[in-house]
């Protein structure tokens, strides 16, 4: 064992061990014996990881791990190192009885993440793609499901969906936990406020939920804003607005007072949330059911933030979940879970034939620095990429596992 370090060894050891006897035995009596079950494996969301991840890896109980290379085993997790200066490979192997299997990672050293964005992958952790290439780099990959991630001062911040804790990165310090709400859904950093804002959703069975505010002074809030949250948007000033999905509506607060401003009801389950703090409208996804199908009050509202009332509504979207602006152009992208993204302008009409990216777009996002449309496609692992003037798709970036959202500097 201790002489194997490359794939090809391993190969050469599962081949030693499983020489296939069970069918040269059942050959000569022309029967062909069911193949033994096969040897266990673990099961690692992605091969490319950055040094600091914990990688679950999916072992049967009574499973020996083995490992060659740098890091550590811990419980069923491979726990790759803190810090490396050049990239490693680790050979995870696992043995139950007589037999065997393994797998490869390949360790990096991890990057400065000023030029990079960033895909949320649920299932898996968070992976770095090179923001004007889209080349893939690496994943920070976490034992616990993360939620949402958000581009601080200096790194990237990300949260798990139940830990009440998250994890910050900055090239140069490396990881460390940074406290926060549990039960966790949306990350907004307004960068004005210079506060991390998170989605609690509801807490302790308590009626209504919490959004968590994170101040760069290291003050800590909890503001009640009602059930479900789950969209946050920056108006630029200080103020957040927050969409109340089970609460059916719309809450704005002060980040910097900790205080709800004002409240607004607009329709059934407003889920995603964009602005355009220049002409004062905010446009929220409705994805409202009913008997589990779409239901005739969901769609996309528009909302008059001077006047502080619904303006319009757009009854035609089918379970509406995502929205994302693009103040250049005026037009708005809205991600439906059946499986379209709908084309508006800032009236809410439809300016193009809706997208089809995949059966199940997640939350849409908006580089605008490059003209990109990001498309998450959770059931097919990738994330579809468009080019804004055209609205066509140029590229599809592979992901870990359920991919919710891309985030950007």
């Amino acid at each position: 064992m201790m002489g194997i370090t490359t794939p090809s060894g391993l190969a050469a050891l599962v081949a030693a061990l499983f020489p296939f006897a069970w069918l040269r035995a059942s050959a000569g009596h022309g029967v062909i014996a069911a193949p033994p079950p096969p040897p266990p494996r673990p099961r690692a969301c992605a091969q490319r990881i950055f040094a600091g991840s914990a990688v679950p890896l999916g072992l049967p109980r009574g499973a020996r791990i083995s490992l060659l290379g740098p890091g550590r085993i811990t419980g069923g997790d491979y726990v790759s190192p803190a810090r490396l200066e050049a990239p490693a490979d680790a050979l995870v192997v696992v043995t139950e009885g007589r037999k065997a299997g393994a797998q490869s990672l390949r360790v990096l050293p991890a990057p400065h993440v000023r030029s990079t964005i960033a895909s949320v992958d649920a299932d898996c952790g968070v992976t770095l793609f090179d923001r004007a290439t889209l080349r893939p780099l690496g994943t920070f990959v976490s034992s616990v499901a993360p939620a949402d991630a958000a581009y601080v001062p200096g790194g990237l911040l990300w949260n798990g969906s139940t830990a009440g804790t998250g994890t910050r990165y900055a090239a140069g310090a490396g990881l460390r936990p940074v406290p926060l709400g549990a039960a966790a859904s949306t990350l907004l950093y307004a960068r004005g406020s210079r506060t991390l804002i998170q989605a609690d959703r509801d807490l302790d069975g308590t009626p209504g939920g919490t959004v968590t505010l994170a101040r760069a002074d290291g003050a800590r809030g909890r503001v009640s804003v009602g059930e479900t949250p789950e969209g946050l948007a920056a108006l630029g000033d200080g103020r957040v607005l927050i969409t109340a999905a089970n609460g059916d509506r719309v809450v704005e607060i002060d980040v910097r007072s900790g205080r709800v401003l004002r409240s607004l009801a607009v329709g059934e389950r407003p889920f995603g949330i964009a602005v355009d703090p220049g002409r004062e409208r905010a446009f929220v996804a409705l994805n409202s059911i009913a008997a589990m199908r779409p239901s005739h009050a969901g769609g996309v509202a528009e909302i008059d933030l001077r006047a502080w009332r619904v303006l319009r509504v757009r009854h035609d979207a089918d379970l509406a979940l995502g929205i994302a602006l693009d103040r250049a152009r005026g037009h708005l992208f809205v991600t439906e879970e059946l499986g379209r993204v709908l084309v508006l302008d800032e009236n809410l009409r439809q300016i193009h034939a809706p997208l089809h990216p995949c059966s199940l777009p997640w939350l849409p996002s908006i580089d605008s620095a490059t003209h990109r449309l990001f498309v998450p496609c959770p059931r097919k692992n990738r994330v579809a990429v468009y080019d804004l003037t055209s609205l066509r798709e140029t590229a599809r970036l592979k992901t870990a596992p359920y991919p919710l959202h891309v985030v950007l500097p």
